[in-house]
């Protein structure tokens, strides 16, 4: 029995790899799917449309076999996500810096709090 488990253990870890990269790419594929939802039309249709290809790509290789091959998908859908987030944080920063609605730089007197270091005593009543 254990002389079997052994001969067999290649494959189960080849099984194990493969279930993991499959899990890990539908989940990306879901989170990007339901993050372009919730975003809707902060993201510029280019970007939208190369996250969608990837979304697509992604999909289709959860068919194969090749776990290498899925993760690469996986990692092409969130390193293109990732490309879309920072930019909308470039932009919401740039219109935040625009409006004045930014934080104040740094060296600035105004953005300092004034700290005051205090201590709480109880005093025994008489």
């Amino acid at each position: 029995m254990v002389a079997d488990a052994e001969s067999h253990a290649e494959d189960d870890r080849r099984a194990r790899e493969l279930a993991e990269a499959r899990n890990n790419g539908e989940n990306a594929a879901y989170q990007a799917e339901r993050q372009l939802a919730e975003l809707g039309d902060q993201v510029d249709t280019d970007s939208k449309s190369r996250i969608e290809e990837a979304i697509k790509e992604v999909r289709e290789v959860l068919e194969s076999d090749d776990p290498n091959a899925i993760n690469a998908k996986s990692e092409a859908l969130q390193t293109a996500f990732h490309a879309v987030s920072e930019a909308m944080y470039q932009r919401a920063q740039e219109t935040a810096a625009a409006n004045g609605n930014g934080a104040a730089p740094e060296g600035d007197a105004s953005a300092e709090e004034d700290v005051v270091d205090a201590e709480v005593v109880d005093e025994p009543k008489a």
